[in-house]
């Protein structure tokens, strides 16, 4: 999506920008509960195909209404062919797979990993972006979310550990969903700063409309290599597919597009950072789970981090 960095032009204009922004930071915040239970209950692959080609479709008549035409959602130059919309494609099957991969308990901890992206940008833009630069305040962000990532995975250990003669993945293996997760953050981040460091044209261009619908036709893909069936879901899964399509792909993608337009990128950044903590607290009242004070206290520190990172 783009980005504006222009002051808005009024204070009722920032205002309103802000309440978008606030309702798209809503609209994410249940995206890993959405997906945790989605995936669980329809599959991962039929439930990441069905919801990415629902919230492409969406995004891809939103733009048409935005801009009066479909050009420059599906013709787009090669260098975003060759980085964001790969790094985005990646990112929308690489994050539900490392929450579908996670039990009740470590989900938390997945969750604050997919988080690392803010600070993960501000890192890449530091080197790729031209004006920016590394900045001491940079690097205690950094340091303030490793540390809060770092508390919340040290809590979760005992839930990596399998005993001895019990049944279930063996400790490599239930380290995957927090490297998938890592990965996913990574993606994001390289996605995120591509766009930054080419804002001065790529902003004519929207790259998630395309990206949602080429996430969903892989998906789909797998699915139908994995011989996962869409027709035998059942009514609860349709409906977690359907609000994770609408909601945070679709709606969250929009309204904060809509949002960046009308207010500055670094009070909406401030506004967004606030989201790790409000996806642990969403996941904590759905699944009826307190993680427990490390990874309480990890999305404090990784919240406090993105704070950091994008303040001036």
């Amino acid at each position: 999506m783009t980005s504006n960095d222009g002051p808005a032009p009024g204070n009722q204009t920032t205002a309103a920008g802000l309440w978008l922004g606030g309702a798209a930071v809503l609209c994410w915040s249940f995206a890993s509960t959405l997906i945790f239970l989605g995936a669980t209950a329809l599959g991962p692959w039929p439930f990441v195909g069905l919801a990415s080609l629902l919230g492409g479709t969406v995004q891809l008549g939103a733009w048409r209404w935005h801009r009066g035409s479909f050009r420059t959602a599906l013709r787009l130059p090669w260098r975003l062919w060759a980085l964001p919309v790969p790094c985005f494609v990646a990112y929308g099957l690489l994050w539900p797979a490392a929450l579908v991969g996670a039990t009740p308990r470590e989900v938390f901890g997945v969750n604050l990993i997919n988080y690392l992206w803010p600070v993960l940008t501000v890192l890449l833009g530091a080197w790729w972006v031209p004006g920016a630069r590394l900045t001491p305040r940079t690097i205690g962000a950094t340091a303030l979310s490793l540390v809060g990532l770092g508390w919340a995975g040290l809590s979760e250990l005992p839930a990596t550990a399998v005993p001895a003669g019990a049944e279930g993945a063996t400790p490599p293996f239930r380290l995957l969903p927090y490297v998938l997760a890592f990965a996913a953050a990574v993606s994001w981040a390289m996605y995120s700063a591509s766009l930054a460091r080419w804002r001065a044209w790529a902003g004519d261009y929207a790259t998630s409309p395309l990206g949602f619908l080429l996430t969903g036709l892989i998906a789909a893909g797998l699915s139908a290599g994995a011989g996962a069936a869409f027709g035998h879901a059942g009514a609860r899964g349709l409906w977690l597919t359907f609000a994770y399509g609408v909601g945070p792909l679709a709606a969250g993608y929009l309204l904060w597009e809509i949002a960046l337009a009308r207010t500055r990128i670094q009070s909406l950044s401030l506004l967004g950072a606030v989201t790790p903590l409000l996806s642990t607290l969403v996941l904590c009242g759905v699944l009826r789970t307190w993680p427990g004070v490390g990874v309480v206290g990890g999305a404090v520190l990784v919240s406090a981090g993105v704070v950091l990172s994008v303040r001036r």
